[in-house]
């Protein structure tokens, strides 16, 4: 029996494993969230940690597993664990990604670092180590500036900075660890995401942002939605995504998640690139409108097994994601209202009775939604639709009303 090690951080419904390695004579040695843990249950080899992000018993577990089982591979698909996972294959000398090009694709200075000069425009960039850093930084460039984690998702922890009464209340608040100031770059976001496997672009395709990466923190929803091919920014986007990975010491096997400006005066900027699967609905997204499971394929190809890539056919779908808004849940759609036929699948994250504090980060959603239609405006339309049906569905409460946490 042969055995591959998963750091996984995400609920069984989007990541069958077993299902998928189905018939392969490979068997999951499962690493998990406590919160994870019933949904994989059924399997014969789970390991689930309370606090998993931090918690390096997760990494002594993994190496212990690793040696027992002599694991052939090791996956990972969340943004805490490309680090420990690029560490243990190294400990383990097993090929795919190891530590180099896990914090290239992890901390956005070194990222920065080997792209700078090169083919595609980096804000101007400094690591931050101190208030004096972000002074001479701001003395330079001047307002205004953003403040973000070298190694967070999701635009976690992102602090746009406009003047000096906002850089006086930053730096008053609890130092955040190893942080990145940049320029602040104005424009519309898009992403672009893909795989590799043998060392090749296998699937690539750029996205834009209905909304944008931020909104999560007006409680807002965030939608995705692919460029068509005729799109003018179609080539441009592709064009910079492979020049951004030939730049850097991409894995042979990998998928990716980059994101890119485009300004007022038409300039294309680089945001930062992740070696892994986009968050959210992303991945849904691409199956439905591709006919790709990304994560699916990256699993094979870490384990050598062949490829179930064919020719992807597009259909215009989209992806919504909608946060929890600050208080206790009362209602959600599903026990209220027919949902729209545009709508294609559907997660939710929380349940009736519990209480939210409004949007964390942009990857993480309270209701996910993948919605199609007959064009790409026609599913931006019908994306804002389920957006506003969802909030003509669900009820909240203040949570004070409610007598404590639920």
């Amino acid at each position: 029996m042969r055995h591959i090690l998963v750091f996984a951080k995400t609920p069984y419904a989007k990541t069958p494993y077993d299902q998928w390695l189905a018939g392969s004579g490979i068997v999951p040695v499962i690493v998990t969230a406590r919160e994870y843990a019933e949904d994989y249950s059924h399997l014969p080899h789970v390991h689930a940690f309370d606090a998993y992000d931090t918690n390096q018993l997760v990494e002594k577990t993994a190496l212990r597993l690793g040696r027992e089982f002599a694991v052939e591979a090791v996956f990972a698909r969340a943004e805490a664990d490309v680090v420990r996972a690029a560490q243990l294959r190294e400990l383990l000398g097993l090929p795919g990604q190891h530590t180099a090009s896990a914090l290239a694709f992890r901390d956005k200075v070194v990222m920065k670092d080997h792209l700078a000069g090169g083919p595609v425009d980096v804000p101007a960039y400094r690591r931050l180590d101190s208030a004096y850093t972000a002074l001479g930084f701001i003395a330079e460039h001047g307002y205004p500036v953003v403040i973000k984690p070298v190694s967070e998702s999701g635009s976690l922890g992102a602090a746009i900075i406009r003047d000096e009464a906002e850089l006086d209340a930053y730096l008053a608040s609890p130092w955040r660890g190893s942080s990145e100031i940049e320029v602040f770059v104005p424009g519309q976001m898009y992403h672009v995401d893909g795989l590799v496997a043998g060392g090749e672009v296998v699937f690539v395709h750029p996205f834009r942002y209905l909304n944008d990466c931020l909104s999560f923190r007006s409680n807002d929803w965030v939608a995705n939605l692919p460029l068509t091919r005729e799109d003018p920014l179609y080539d441009r986007l592709v064009k910079a995504t492979r020049a951004v990975l030939a730049e850097l010491p991409t894995p042979p096997r990998t998928a990716f998640h980059a994101e890119f400006w485009i300004t007022p005066d038409d300039r294309l900027v680089f945001c930062e690139i992740a070696s892994r699967t986009g968050g959210g609905m992303i991945s849904a997204m691409v199956r439905h409108a591709f006919g790709i499971d990304l994560d699916k394929e990256w699993l094979y190809a870490e384990c050598g097994l062949p490829s179930s890539l064919g020719t992807p056919e597009y259909r215009p779908a989209g992806a919504l994601c909608i946060p929890p808004q600050n208080g206790v849940l009362e209602q959600l759609p599903t026990a209220t209202a027919e949902q729209p036929g545009c709508v294609r699948e559907v997660m939710f994250t929380g349940s009736v009775g519990q209480e939210f504090h409004g949007g964390v980060k942009s990857g993480l959603f309270l209701a996910g939604y993948v919605v199609d239609g007959d064009s790409e405006e026609d599913v931006a339309a019908n994306l804002e639709h389920v957006a506003g049906w969802f909030s003509d569905n669900s009820r909240w409460r203040p949570a004070q009303s409610c007598g404590g946490t639920a």
